[in-house]
């Protein structure tokens, strides 16, 4: 399968999410040290935005309240066991699969809330980013989230979601939005790998997967 490289992720995922009964998955965007992103990262808002109709999903419970008393509705709930009884036409899943403990059993829970021919749209990162290597090189170790499990890269996404009967049908690579902003235009750290995923995409930071339950 092809791949395409965008700039911005919300660009993957607008044909999906527009006008359609959508699932935000992780929509609190915690970080470590209590931070809660959901603002500053938009996911959540550009979903509400674009959505017919917009449910959100955490396991931070503290975040689903502040979410609520912000008159968002969002639901605490595991995602690899809850049930919402209700299904979507798109479910949206931001840098979480990295997360989970049983991809697999998320995968399957994530069908049983889809209807027929419903879409996932997972973001993840790149095992393969060309920050990565390059922080290697300048610091000899890599920067990741306390709370990752693992890494995927296309070919193993694909297959993980192959196995749970879905089948990618766009698949995207993007980095982050800091390495296209004027100031920072002249500061290595962000132009090296930059130029670096333009010679080789399969060097970019991010992985978009749209997937249809098959």
């Amino acid at each position: 399968m092809k791949f395409k490289t965008i700039k911005n992720r919300f660009d993957a995922m607008e044909p999906y999410v527009r006008g359609k009964a959508v699932l935000d998955i992780g929509c609190v965007d915690a970080r470590p040290g209590g931070v809660r992103k959901y603002r500053m990262t938009g996911l959540h808002l550009f979903l509400k935005e674009r959505a017919s109709s917009l449910v959100g999903v955490d396991v931070d419970e503290e975040g689903v309240r502040q979410m609520k008393s912000e008159g968002l509705d969002v639901v605490a709930a595991d995602c690899e066991r809850m049930d919402l009884q209700r299904r979507f036409d798109c479910i949206v899943a931001g840098e979480v699969i990295e997360h989970l403990s049983n991809p697999g059993l998320f995968l399957d829970n994530m069908r049983g809330h889809l209807v027929d021919r419903g879409v996932l749209v997972i973001t993840t990162s790149n095992a393969f980013a060309i920050g990565n290597f390059y922080r290697i090189l300048r610091t000899s170790r890599i920067k990741v989230h306390g709370e990752h499990t693992c890494w995927y890269d296309p070919v193993t996404l694909t297959q993980l979601l192959s196995r749970h009967r879905f089948m990618v049908e766009g698949l995207f690579f993007s980095n982050k939005r800091k390495w296209y902003e004027r100031k920072n235009l002249l500061k290595l750290k962000y132009q090296v790998p930059r130029f670096f995923s333009r010679l080789r995409p399969y060097f970019s930071g991010t992985i978009i997967a749209a997937a249809r339950k098959a």
